[in-house]
């Protein structure tokens, strides 16, 4: 099994199959974007951008700064 997913068919674009995806919202939906980012802190292909996201951290939860992955929606599907 591969450990990347090419998207729309180009290898350029592949993601990472171990990274956790996350929807962003625009005022449009089509404007809308894919976040993809790594609960493990592995490395990321180059041109990656900051996502805030929320760990679980004892028995509360903890912000903190991830790289991520964001691809646009309108282009792919």
């Amino acid at each position: 099994m591969a450990d990347t997913v090419a998207v729309d068919g180009r290898a350029a674009d592949a993601v990472p199959v171990r990274l956790a995806a996350v929807f962003l919202p625009a005022p449009l939906p089509r404007e809308g974007r894919m976040a993809f980012w790594d609960p493990e802190d592995g490395p990321l292909p180059d041109g990656h951008t900051d996502l805030t996201v929320v760990r679980r951290h004892g028995a509360g939860v903890r912000r903190r700064t991830a790289p991520a992955l964001e691809l646009p929606l309108a282009d792919r599907w």
